[in-house]
């Protein structure tokens, strides 16, 4: 079981999400265990078929977990972008093919499931399992929670399990700040249905504020979103005397659930920056890079590092990114590099955020 105020982030595994968790600090990277989920394999939208295969997307997938991650400390890790029919070259599910390279290189991995799972999938889950006994963890979404129960149940029977072998993960991914408050009672009374509530080995709750696109945000600006997830986990936390037990907290670092799908040849990206602090994601945003080019981050950087919200260099690597562009000492990057600089940041104040709360005497 994690301490109450570990930080649980599902991050998409990029470049710039490896390289952020990479350079996180030890204490830092102590705080938290990364869900990751494996992102979907590019298309090439000129020749209208995958860039890559199966097994080149994988080639390399477990060194990554071990530079970042080491050996000591677990992950989970999610599938579920990765299309039901893929199989290795050799005829193996790629999650036994993951499976099989991290036991054999000290990799440790709990895989992620849920109710809308392939049968190959529960089954290759089921092997890890058995294989690793590393436990399981459950990840629920909106459209299992009418149902609640049930679905709980079935996932228990099908794996021949019990709660405290699972991490019980109650997603509920988007959620938009206008609708905080009604998400909160949502969530408050879900969290009071969750059947043997206090016997699963931890319950991890899990949402972002942060949009798919940035498109409805003015260039040139400095614009405020409310960090709404962290409210509302902050809010049952503080109005926890209902709660047999709080969750610990989980996010989507400074991405949107769903993966980036477009064809970059359409697509106007516009340089932003985006800089967590307390309640809200602070977005500076530029403008369009196709036309302007990458030269206008040294102009963003300046202005974070100018605002009152700047940590200061030394506050993680991607703060020092942030000063090292806004005085013309590195190259502007591209937008891994900001994705990188943004996600270290957020993993950061989070873990250090986390660590400062003080709770109530109520299980967790």
């Amino acid at each position: 079981m994690f301490e109450k105020n570990h930080y649980v982030p599902i991050l998409k595994w990029k470049k710039g999400e490896q390289g952020a968790i990479e350079e996180l600090d030890p204490d830092i990277k102590n705080g938290l265990t990364p869900l990751i989920e494996v992102p979907p394999i590019d298309w090439d939208y000129e020749n209208e078929q995958p860039k890559r295969t199966i097994d080149e997307h994988l080639e390399g997938i477990i060194n990554s977990f071990k530079r970042t991650l080491g050996t000591e400390r677990m992950l989970y890790l999610d599938m579920l972008w990765i299309d039901p029919a893929e199989r290795m070259v050799d005829g193996t599910h790629p999650l036994s093919h993951i499976s099989d390279n991290a036991r054999s290189q000290g990799v440790k991995i709990v895989p992620v499931t849920g109710t809308d799972r392939d049968p190959d999938y529960q089954r290759e889950v089921k092997n890890a399992l058995i294989n690793d006994r590393l436990g399981l963890c459950f990840r629920l979404t909106e459209n299992d929670f009418e149902d609640l129960n049930k679905n709980i149940d079935e996932l228990l029977r099908y794996f021949n399990t019990s709660p405290d072998n699972i991490d019980l993960l109650i997603d509920y991914k988007y959620v938009d700040p206008k609708d905080r408050t009604r998400t909160y009672l949502f969530l408050n009374g879900l969290l009071n249905n969750i059947p043997d509530i206090l016997a699963w080995r931890n319950l991890i709750l899990t949402a972002t504020a942060i949009p798919e696109d940035l498109s409805g945000l003015g260039t040139n600006q400095v614009t405020k979103i409310e960090r709404s997830e962290w409210v509302i986990w902050n809010k049952i936390v503080s109005n926890s005397s209902n709660l047999r037990r709080i969750p610990l907290f989980g996010d989507y670092g400074i991405a949107n659930p769903q993966p980036f799908e477009g064809d970059p040849r359409i697509i106007q990206p516009s340089a932003n920056i985006r800089y967590t602090s307390g309640d809200s994601f602070i977005i500076f945003k530029g403008t369009n890079l196709k036309r302007n080019g990458y030269s206008q981050y040294h102009k963003l950087a300046r202005k974070v590092v100018e605002h009152k919200e700047f940590k200061g260099e030394n506050y993680s690597a991607g703060d020092k990114y942030i000063k090292e562009v806004s005085e013309r000492l590195t190259n502007p990057g591209n937008l891994t590099s900001w994705r990188e600089a943004g996600t270290s940041h957020h993993l950061t104040i989070t873990v250090n955020d986390l660590a400062s709360l003080t709770y109530s005497s109520v299980s967790f």
